[in-house]
Protein backbone atom coordinates (compact mmCIF):
# COMPACT_ATOMS: atom_id res chain seq x y z
CA UNK A 1 0.00 0.00 0.00
CA UNK A 2 2.66 2.70 1.13
CA UNK A 3 4.51 1.76 -2.01
CA UNK A 4 1.84 2.20 -4.37
CA UNK A 5 1.16 5.38 -3.11
CA UNK A 6 4.64 6.15 -3.19
CA UNK A 7 4.65 5.79 -6.65
CA UNK A 8 1.67 7.93 -6.97
CA UNK A 9 3.76 10.78 -5.34
CA UNK A 10 6.23 10.45 -7.95
CA UNK A 11 4.32 10.15 -10.92
CA UNK A 12 5.97 12.42 -13.56
CA UNK A 13 7.58 14.30 -10.81
CA UNK A 14 10.43 14.87 -13.64
CA UNK A 15 7.67 16.80 -15.73
CA UNK A 16 7.45 20.10 -13.76
CA UNK A 17 4.18 21.90 -14.67
CA UNK A 18 4.59 24.65 -17.69
CA UNK A 19 1.81 27.02 -18.21
CA UNK A 20 2.86 27.05 -22.53
CA UNK A 21 2.78 23.38 -23.12
CA UNK A 22 0.42 21.20 -25.36
CA UNK A 23 -0.75 19.06 -22.95
CA UNK A 24 -2.03 21.63 -20.56
CA UNK A 25 -3.94 23.33 -24.01
CA UNK A 26 -5.69 20.32 -24.73
CA UNK A 27 -6.85 19.79 -21.53
CA UNK A 28 -7.87 23.52 -20.78
CA UNK A 29 -9.58 23.27 -23.92
CA UNK A 30 -11.55 19.58 -22.86
CA UNK A 31 -12.55 21.16 -19.85
CA UNK A 32 -13.94 24.34 -21.63
CA UNK A 33 -15.63 22.45 -23.88
CA UNK A 34 -17.21 20.08 -21.37
CA UNK A 35 -18.34 22.88 -19.11
CA UNK A 36 -19.80 24.79 -21.79
CA UNK A 37 -21.55 22.22 -24.35
CA UNK A 38 -22.38 19.00 -21.69
CA UNK A 39 -25.03 21.61 -20.23
CA UNK A 40 -26.88 21.70 -23.18
CA UNK A 41 -27.71 18.33 -23.41
CA UNK A 42 -30.18 18.85 -20.68
CA UNK A 43 -32.12 22.05 -21.79
CA UNK A 44 -35.79 20.78 -21.84
CA UNK A 45 -35.39 17.75 -20.00
CA UNK A 46 -37.99 16.55 -17.82
CA UNK A 47 -38.42 17.30 -13.78
CA UNK A 48 -37.07 13.70 -13.07
CA UNK A 49 -34.10 14.60 -15.52
CA UNK A 50 -32.96 17.67 -14.00
CA UNK A 51 -33.15 16.54 -10.29
CA UNK A 52 -31.01 13.51 -11.51
CA UNK A 53 -28.76 16.18 -12.86
CA UNK A 54 -28.82 18.27 -10.02
CA UNK A 55 -28.44 15.48 -7.24
CA UNK A 56 -25.29 13.88 -9.95
CA UNK A 57 -24.04 17.44 -9.43
CA UNK A 58 -23.97 17.93 -5.90
CA UNK A 59 -22.78 13.86 -5.23
CA UNK A 60 -19.54 15.23 -7.41
CA UNK A 61 -19.06 18.20 -5.56
CA UNK A 62 -19.02 17.03 -2.24
CA UNK A 63 -17.48 14.02 -2.69
CA UNK A 64 -14.19 16.09 -4.13
CA UNK A 65 -14.51 17.92 -1.13
CA UNK A 66 -13.28 15.05 0.78
CA UNK A 67 -11.17 13.23 -1.96
CA UNK A 68 -9.06 16.45 -2.02
CA UNK A 69 -8.38 16.65 2.07
CA UNK A 70 -7.61 12.87 1.41
CA UNK A 71 -5.49 13.48 -1.49
CA UNK A 72 -3.55 16.81 0.49
CA UNK A 73 -2.98 14.95 3.77
CA UNK A 74 -2.63 11.43 2.72
CA UNK A 75 -0.98 11.06 -0.39
CA UNK A 76 0.89 14.22 -0.49
CA UNK A 77 1.55 14.23 3.50
CA UNK A 78 0.88 18.07 4.01
CA UNK A 79 -0.67 19.52 7.37
CA UNK A 80 -4.53 19.00 7.71
CA UNK A 81 -4.44 22.56 8.54
CA UNK A 82 -3.46 23.23 4.59
CA UNK A 83 -6.77 21.33 3.94
CA UNK A 84 -9.66 22.57 5.21
CA UNK A 85 -12.46 23.41 2.59
CA UNK A 86 -11.99 27.04 2.96
CA UNK A 87 -10.14 28.16 0.20
CA UNK A 88 -12.00 30.93 -1.96
CA UNK A 89 -12.68 27.82 -4.92
CA UNK A 90 -14.10 25.26 -1.68
CA UNK A 91 -16.50 28.29 -0.76
CA UNK A 92 -17.25 28.33 -4.86
CA UNK A 93 -18.07 24.58 -4.96
CA UNK A 94 -19.89 25.00 -1.99
CA UNK A 95 -21.96 27.52 -2.61
CA UNK A 96 -23.24 25.91 -6.04
CA UNK A 97 -24.00 22.83 -4.71
CA UNK A 98 -26.39 24.79 -2.37
CA UNK A 99 -27.84 26.61 -5.22
CA UNK A 100 -28.18 22.94 -6.78
CA UNK A 101 -30.36 21.95 -3.85
CA UNK A 102 -32.20 24.98 -2.56
CA UNK A 103 -32.38 27.43 -5.83
CA UNK A 104 -30.81 30.00 -3.47
CA UNK A 105 -30.31 33.32 -6.06
CA UNK A 106 -27.44 34.65 -3.16
CA UNK A 107 -25.63 31.25 -3.58
CA UNK A 108 -25.55 31.23 -7.17
CA UNK A 109 -24.26 34.56 -7.37
CA UNK A 110 -21.32 34.20 -5.29
CA UNK A 111 -20.21 30.95 -7.11
CA UNK A 112 -20.98 32.66 -10.46
CA UNK A 113 -19.05 35.76 -9.49
CA UNK A 114 -15.93 33.76 -7.52
CA UNK A 115 -16.93 30.74 -9.52
CA UNK A 116 -15.70 31.92 -12.98
CA UNK A 117 -13.63 33.85 -11.43
CA UNK A 118 -11.40 31.83 -8.91
CA UNK A 119 -11.95 28.08 -10.45
CA UNK A 120 -11.63 29.81 -14.49
CA UNK A 121 -8.23 31.21 -12.97
CA UNK A 122 -7.19 27.79 -11.49
CA UNK A 123 -7.92 26.01 -14.54
CA UNK A 124 -5.82 28.43 -16.96
CA UNK A 125 -3.31 28.72 -14.91
CA UNK A 126 -3.25 25.36 -11.87
CA UNK A 127 -1.83 25.65 -9.14
CA UNK A 128 0.64 22.62 -9.39
CA UNK A 129 4.28 21.87 -9.51
CA UNK A 130 3.87 19.01 -11.87
CA UNK A 131 2.44 18.21 -15.11
CA UNK A 132 -0.26 16.03 -16.85
CA UNK A 133 -0.86 13.52 -15.84
CA UNK A 134 0.12 14.09 -12.40
CA UNK A 135 -2.42 14.00 -9.44
CA UNK A 136 -2.13 16.91 -8.52
CA UNK A 137 -2.81 18.46 -11.95
CA UNK A 138 -5.69 16.35 -12.77
CA UNK A 139 -7.28 16.65 -9.18
CA UNK A 140 -7.06 20.79 -9.97
CA UNK A 141 -8.54 20.38 -13.30
CA UNK A 142 -11.19 17.97 -12.66
CA UNK A 143 -11.85 19.85 -9.17
CA UNK A 144 -12.30 23.23 -10.75
CA UNK A 145 -14.25 22.03 -14.00
CA UNK A 146 -17.15 20.54 -11.45
CA UNK A 147 -17.57 24.51 -10.03
CA UNK A 148 -17.67 26.13 -13.39
CA UNK A 149 -19.92 23.02 -14.72
CA UNK A 150 -22.43 23.96 -11.70
CA UNK A 151 -22.40 27.38 -12.66
CA UNK A 152 -22.71 26.28 -16.35
CA UNK A 153 -26.35 24.14 -15.42
CA UNK A 154 -27.23 26.97 -13.19
CA UNK A 155 -26.91 29.36 -15.89
CA UNK A 156 -27.92 27.24 -19.57
CA UNK A 157 -30.45 24.82 -17.81
CA UNK A 158 -32.50 26.76 -14.96
CA UNK A 159 -31.97 30.54 -17.13
CA UNK A 160 -29.90 31.94 -13.97
CA UNK A 161 -27.75 35.46 -14.11
CA UNK A 162 -26.60 37.94 -11.88
CA UNK A 163 -27.53 41.65 -12.07
CA UNK A 164 -25.79 44.44 -11.63
CA UNK A 165 -26.63 45.14 -7.45
CA UNK A 166 -25.34 42.17 -7.02
CA UNK A 167 -21.89 42.88 -8.17
CA UNK A 168 -21.77 45.20 -4.61
CA UNK A 169 -23.65 42.96 -2.64
CA UNK A 170 -20.89 39.86 -3.59
CA UNK A 171 -18.34 42.20 -3.11
CA UNK A 172 -19.41 43.29 -0.06
CA UNK A 173 -19.83 39.67 1.33
CA UNK A 174 -16.54 38.82 0.49
CA UNK A 175 -14.70 41.99 1.89
CA UNK A 176 -16.84 41.28 5.46
CA UNK A 177 -15.31 37.08 5.24
CA UNK A 178 -11.72 38.43 4.81
CA UNK A 179 -11.29 39.15 8.13
CA UNK A 180 -12.41 36.24 9.76
CA UNK A 181 -9.94 34.15 7.02
CA UNK A 182 -7.04 36.37 8.24
CA UNK A 183 -8.18 35.46 11.52
CA UNK A 184 -8.46 31.77 11.00
CA UNK A 185 -4.91 31.84 8.93
CA UNK A 186 -3.43 33.60 12.08
CA UNK A 187 -4.75 31.21 14.55
CA UNK A 188 -3.88 28.03 12.32
CA UNK A 189 -0.53 29.03 11.93
CA UNK A 190 1.85 28.52 8.66
CA UNK A 191 1.86 26.67 6.15
CA UNK A 192 -2.21 27.65 6.19
CA UNK A 193 -3.01 29.92 3.28
CA UNK A 194 -6.29 30.29 2.68
CA UNK A 195 -7.69 32.58 0.01
CA UNK A 196 -4.01 33.06 -0.20
CA UNK A 197 -3.80 36.01 2.23
CA UNK A 198 -0.26 35.69 3.64
CA UNK A 199 1.94 34.25 0.62
CA UNK A 200 0.85 33.68 -2.95
CA UNK A 201 0.44 30.85 -4.58
CA UNK A 202 3.17 28.67 -6.36
CA UNK A 203 3.44 27.99 -10.04
CA UNK A 204 3.01 29.99 -12.72
CA UNK A 205 -0.43 32.09 -12.24
CA UNK A 206 -2.32 35.36 -12.14
CA UNK A 207 -0.40 36.72 -8.79
CA UNK A 208 3.09 35.81 -10.06
CA UNK A 209 4.00 38.94 -11.11
CA UNK A 210 2.56 40.49 -8.03
CA UNK A 211 4.45 42.17 -5.18
CA UNK A 212 4.99 39.69 -2.11
CA UNK A 213 2.73 39.26 0.80
CA UNK A 214 1.02 41.20 2.13
CA UNK A 215 1.30 43.98 -0.66
CA UNK A 216 0.07 41.50 -3.28
CA UNK A 217 -3.46 42.26 -1.82
CA UNK A 218 -3.61 46.11 -2.06
CA UNK A 219 -3.24 44.56 -6.31
CA UNK A 220 -5.74 41.71 -6.05
CA UNK A 221 -8.39 43.19 -4.19
CA UNK A 222 -8.75 46.03 -7.44
CA UNK A 223 -8.03 43.41 -9.56
CA UNK A 224 -11.07 41.25 -8.43
CA UNK A 225 -13.44 44.31 -8.79
CA UNK A 226 -12.28 44.24 -12.45
CA UNK A 227 -12.99 40.74 -13.03
CA UNK A 228 -16.83 41.20 -11.02
CA UNK A 229 -17.03 44.01 -13.64
CA UNK A 230 -15.69 42.24 -16.90
CA UNK A 231 -17.84 39.01 -16.00
CA UNK A 232 -21.37 41.35 -15.79
CA UNK A 233 -20.40 43.17 -18.47
CA UNK A 234 -21.95 40.83 -21.45
CA UNK A 235 -25.01 41.18 -19.44
CA UNK A 236 -25.10 44.67 -19.38
CA UNK A 237 -24.74 44.96 -23.23
CA UNK A 238 -27.00 42.55 -23.91
CA UNK A 239 -29.97 44.27 -21.55
CA UNK A 240 -28.88 47.87 -22.81
CA UNK A 241 -28.94 46.26 -26.61
CA UNK A 242 -32.37 44.46 -25.57
CA UNK A 243 -34.03 48.13 -23.97
CA UNK A 244 -33.03 49.57 -27.05
CA UNK A 245 -34.61 47.83 -29.10
CA UNK A 246 -37.71 47.57 -27.07
CA UNK A 247 -39.17 50.96 -28.54
CA UNK A 248 -38.21 49.73 -32.43
CA UNK A 249 -40.35 46.34 -31.56
CA UNK A 250 -43.43 48.18 -30.27
CA UNK A 251 -43.60 50.76 -32.76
Amino acid sequence: MNLAIESLKVTVMDNTFELISYSHFITVVLCIAFIVFFPRLFVGRNEASLRQLKLTLVLLILSFQIIDFHKVVYLFGEPWKTALPLHLCDFSALSIAGYLVTGNKHLFNFAFFWGIAGAGMAILTPNAVYAFPSVDYLANQYGHTLILLGISVAMIVFNERPYAKDIFIIFGFTTLILIPLYLINYLLEAPANYWYLLEKPYGDNIMTPLPEAPYHMLYLYPIAFLFFLALYAPYYFKDKMTTSLKPHISS
